[in-house]
C-alpha cells in the first residue's frame, strides 16, 4: 500500500468514526458540547418561530389530547426519550427533575421518540415509576409528528434495533411562547434561567 492510499484509509476511518458518535444510543452521550438556540434547526434559529406553531396533535399520560400550545404561558423544559431506555434518557429525567426543584414555573414535558410502544397508558405508568409530579405532560404522537418535531428541535434519531433508539440527548428549554431560549446536551446550563423573557423563580 502507497503512502497516499494509508492516508486516505486513516481519512476514511475517521470520518466513520465521526458520523458513528454523532447520532448515539442511550448508551452513549451523543453531542460532544451544549448548544445554544444558535445551534438548533433552521426554523428554530428564527428567533420569530415558536414549536406552537407547528400544529400538531399528541396525547398526553392521561389519554387526552393536546396540542403543543396548550403549553403556552409558561417555561417549557423538554426532552424527546423512550420509556424503555435503561441509560440516558433516565439521565435527562434527572437533570428535568433538578430544573423542577430549582424553577417553581417551569414545565416539564416528555415527548416519546417510540410512538409505537409508548402509548398513553405506558406514559403513565412512566410518570409513576419516576416520580414525576403533576407539572410533568408526557406527550406520545403519531410518526410524522414526531418526525417533524425531531427536526425542528435539531434532534436525530433512528431505530438502533427492536428495542433501541439511537438519539441525540439534548434538553431544550422554550421561553413562554415556545421559542427555543437555550438547548445542551445532557443538561441546561443556570444562566439560560435568568434572562428576562423566561423571568422565573
Amino acid at each position: 500500500m502507497t503512502s497516499t492510499s494509508r492516508i486516505r484509509l486513516a481519512v476514511a476511518l475517521y470520518l466513520s468514526v465521526l458520523a458513528y458518535v454523532f447520532v448515539t444510543g442511550c448508551a452513549r452521550h451523543s453531542d460532544p458540547a451544549p448548544r445554544g438556540a444558535t445551534g438548533t434547526a433552521a426554523a428554530a434559529q428564527d428567533e420569530r418561530f415558536s414549536i406552537y406553531d407547528l400544529g400538531s396533535t399528541w396525547r398526553d399520560q392521561t389519554g387526552a389530547e393536546r396540542t403543543l400550545e396548550s403549553l403556552r404561558g409558561k417555561p417549557v423544559l423538554l426532552a424527546m426519550v423512550y420509556t424503555h431506555c435503561t441509560a440516558v434518557c433516565p439521565l435527562s429525567v434527572t437533570e428535568m427533575k433538578r430544573v423542577e426543584a430549582a424553577h417553581s414555573d417551569v414545565r416539564l414535558v416528555v415527548v416519546s421518540l417510540d410512538p409505537e410502544h409508548d402509548s398513553p397508558q405506558r406514559l403513565a405508568e412512566f410518570a409513576r415509576e419516576r416520580g414525576l409530579s403533576n407539572r410533568w405532560t408526557l406527550l406520545t404522537g403519531n410518526t410524522n409528528d414526531v418526525r417533524d418535531l425531531a427536526a425542528t428541535l435539531g434532534i436525530r434519531y433512528r431505530r438502533a434495533s427492536a428495542d433501541d433508539i439511537a438519539h441525540s440527548n439534548i434538553l431544550t428549554l422554550l421561553d413562554a411562547d415556545g421559542r427555543v431560549a437555550q438547548q445542551g446536551t445532557g443538561a441546561i446550563s443556570e444562566d439560560a434561567f435568568q434572562t428576562p423573557t423566561l423571568s422565573l423563580r
